[in-house]
Parts: C-alpha cells; structure tokens; sequence
C-alpha cells in the first residue's frame, strides 16, 4: 500500500497519522494462512487425529495467524470472490458481533466510506477493510484476553483472595480441576469438557503470572520451552527421520529425553525415575511397572502375569490366616500392584478401569437407593437379599 493511499484511509476513518496500524494485502494473507493437511513429517501413512478416529473429515488449521487482535488493521486487495476465506480466517480471532469498516477509493486515490457491518454480516466486498482492535478486557477468544484478566486479577487493585494466594496454597486447586477434566472425559461431556479444560488453563495462567510477577519466569516462557520440546521429541514428525514403529518412536523419545537432561547437567539415576510421587497410586503402580519393563524386568507373556496374581491371592489368603494386619496390608498392596501390572499385559489403563468400575459401582448403588425411596423405605430396612436383587436388575438395565 502506498503511503498516500494509506494517509487517504487514515483519514477518511478519522484517525491519527501516529496510530499504530497493521497492513495485510488480503490475497497474500490468506496465501500465509493457507490450510496445510499434508504439512508435517515424512511420514504420509500416519492420518489426522479425526481420521484415526473414525470422524467424517479432517479440518486442517491455519499456519500462525499474523492479525493481532489488539492491533487495528487494514487490509487491501479485498475481492468478493476472497470473502468466504478471509471471513473463515477472521472468525477465529475475531468475535461474530466485532465491527468492520468498507471503504472504496478511486483512481485518484480519493477513499471513502461504504458501509459499517460486523463480521457475522460481511457478505459484500469492497476496495478495502478496516478491522479495528478488539479492547483487550473483551477478548474472549484469544489467550492473549485471558491472560489480561488474570494478570488484571493478581495485579493493584485486583481480587482480594487472589492476591494472598500461593503456588502451594493453590496446589489443591490445580488438582482438582484436573480430576474434573477426567470426570468429564469419563463422562464423555464434551461441553463439559471444554468448560473443565478452561479452568484447568486459568490455573496455568495464574500460576505462570505469579511467576512473572516474581520474576522467575512468564508465560511466553512456558510456551516456549514446551513448543521446543514438542518439536525436539517428534523428529519424524518435524524433521526427516522415518516414523517406523511406536516402539521405536518411545525408545527415541527416552533418548531425546535423557540429552535434554544432559544438557541442564542432570541425569536419572535409577530406570524408574520421572513417575510424580502424587500420582494416584494405582497409576503410579501400572507407570512403575512399564519402567521396569523397559528394562526387561518383566515376565515373558500374559500367561506368567496370571500365575503371579495367583500366587499373590495364596499369599494373602495366607496372610489372614496368621492374623498379622500389616502383613495382610502388606500383600493387598502386592495384590493391588500385581493387578496393575497384569492391566499393561491386557493393554488396559489400571486407572481408567478402575474409575469406570467406580462409577459404574456408583449407578448400580443409586438405583438400590432410588428403589428403596419409592417404597419409602431406607437402606436399613432392606435385606442384603433384596439389595442384591435390585443390584442385579440394574445389571440387567445396563445391558438393554
């Protein structure tokens, strides 16, 4: 865009020659945000998320988007036949309600105003766009919005609560909203699980202001640090070595871990390092026993794996038979771990299993409840015999 043209526009929109502004011709825009299914790794054998899944389509992202939202924008080269892409590419920063400028020139570079409109009702094409700032506290769709509102948050005149809390005291809080991501994944609440995901982020978030308010490290950082690790750990997905198999992508994986370790001057010395000790334990159990494994302490097949859980079972009969609590305790946990170990051979998540067991333990004891409260009767009064059938016919219902 030529600089009278641009003066022409500035004007013509009643703004400051010393604004910021960004210029993005509108054809080379969207020849930078092209969608890119086939961009990746050599690879061409592994399908999207969506296709390995069984969904209908894949739909490819966009390259970095080069609008900042907080910036105001005008864009030139606008044809009719363009509107349905740069609508689609806008509509992932912008809101639907966001206010748009059309503006027209002539040949001797006069430029007027055509129309105001929002982006939901961008049909209509013209010479040229003006796409003003969205106001950082309404961002709603950016990260860059979110980031605002918790730093407004932990900042001078912010939340009361918020300011006094720590990256201990919030601890249980960023726990939490982990096991409620799990809730709704089980649950297999989708809307549920975007809300579940958002909160999960804010934690992040505040955890990551905190930090920067400290100075130790900020959020760009957090970004950074990881985005480099992704792409380090995935060369046949960035770089020019062949996928082969999952196998072999993990052991790679270990390696490139154990260099990154190297390089901060640090190593594991035992082959069961990395597994968080507040991991729930029967996760941490089914970790602990793949680590071995990799080693190659593990039985040869499915078969020995079921030997010792059996032998377990006669250990802890044996256990209740002398009467030694800490001992019976002793081998419930052997029991318990062996049962862990036998999941991996199944290729069962110990964990998951266990929590769908749970909730399935949950419905079956809710409609005993719901049975006895028709009859206006409590548990109490029920025999186990009548609590067994009503078990077994909720049983029955699952199955229908």
């Amino acid at each position: 865009m030529h600089a009278s043209l641009l003066n022409a526009c500035m004007a013509a929109l009643d703004l400051a020659p010393t604004s910021s502004i960004q210029l993005h011709h509108v054809p080379t825009l969207l020849a930078q945000t092209t969608h890119l299914p086939d961009q990746g790794g050599p690879d061409a054998s592994v399908r999207s998320w969506a296709e390995t899944n069984g969904h209908d389509r894949y739909l490819a992202p966009p390259s970095p988007f080069p609008l900042h939202v907080t910036t105001p924008a005008i864009l030139w080269g606008l044809e009719a036949n363009l509107l349905p892409a740069l609508h689609s590419l806008l509509a992932w920063r912008y809101p639907a309600d966001h206010p748009l400028t059309l503006l027209s020139h002539d040949p001797s570079g006069r430029v007027a105003l055509q129309s105001r409109v929002t982006l939901a009702s961008l049909v209509d094409g013209a010479d040229l766009l003006y796409l003003p700032s969205v106001p950082i506290q309404q961002n709603e769709r950016d990260i860059e919005g979110l980031t605002w509102v918790v730093a407004r948050l932990l900042g001078p005149g912010g939340c009361p609560w918020d300011v006094r809390q720590s990256h201990q005291s919030l601890r249980g809080a960023l726990l939490e909203e982990a096991h409620e991501v799990l809730e709704a994944l089980d649950a297999g609440d989708m809307a549920g699980l975007s809300e579940e995901l958002g909160d999960l982020l804010l934690n992040i978030l505040v955890h990551s202001e905190m930090a920067r308010q400290h100075g130790t490290f900020s959020l760009p950082e957090v970004v950074a640090q990881v985005t480099r690790k992704i792409i380090g750990r995935h060369p046949h997905v960035f770089g020019t070595q062949a996928a082969a198999h999952e196998g072999l992508i993990h052991q790679r994986w270990e390696q490139i871990k154990a260099a990154e370790l190297a390089a901060k001057g640090r190593e594991r010395s035992s082959a069961l390092d990395g597994v968080p000790k507040s991991m729930p334990a029967l996760a941490t159990a089914q970790k602990l026993g793949k680590k071995a494994a990799r080693t190659g302490f593990a039985w040869f097949d499915v078969a020995s794996a079921w030997a010792k859980l059996q032998e377990e079972l006669d250990e802890l009969k044996a256990a209740m038979q002398s009467g030694h609590t800490a001992h019976v305790a002793e081998e419930i946990g052997d029991l318990l771990f062996i049962t862990a170990r036998l999941a991996t051979y199944l290729e069962v998540d110990a964990e998951a299993a266990l929590r769908n067991t749970n909730q399935k333990f949950r419905r079956r004891f809710s409609f005993i409840e719901s049975h006895a409260a028709t009859q206006r009767r409590t548990l109490s009064d029920m025999s186990l015999e009548e609590m067994i059938a009503c078990w077994n016919q909720a049983k029955m219902q699952e199955r229908v």
